[in-house]
């Protein structure tokens, strides 16, 4: 897990995931996800500065359209990039838990998959322990 890619942290251990500013128990999530909040913002800022390039790329010196691409290409870089995880809670439905953490979206993708893993691994243990 490289957390140093992800404002804030997030620890997995002992039946409970602990971020920066909350902790919640792992049998009473309902709902761990990865989302690319600005991916959709970031497409329209692009075609939007593309479509200003494309209009007056006559006028514009050369340093501009180069600028204008940047922008652009920085604009989808940096959508498809940040992620926020999010952690949902069944016993607190209706309440504002979202934006639990932010940052790049592969490291929260395997931050994810860590949670969804001693997600399994405690259902397996309960399992286990009502068949003894």
């Amino acid at each position: 897990m490289s957390s140093k890619t992800i404002i804030g942290s997030v620890l997995v251990e002992n039946g409970a995931i602990t971020t920066h500013r909350d902790s919640y128990l792992l049998s009473n999530l309902s709902v761990v996800s990865v989302r690319r909040p600005f991916l959709a913002s970031s497409i329209f800022l692009s075609a939007a500065f593309g479509g200003f390039g494309l209009a007056f790329g006559d006028l514009l010196y050369a340093n501009e359209i180069l600028a204008i691409v940047g922008f652009s290409t920085a604009a989808i870089f940096l959508g498809s990039q940040i992620g926020q995880l999010s952690l949902l809670s069944r016993d607190l439905k209706g309440s504002e838990l979202s934006s639990a953490v932010w940052g790049w979206h592969s490291s929260l993708q395997a931050i994810r998959m860590d949670i969804v893993s001693a997600l399994h691994r405690s259902h397996e243990r309960e399992g286990s322990s009502h068949d003894a």
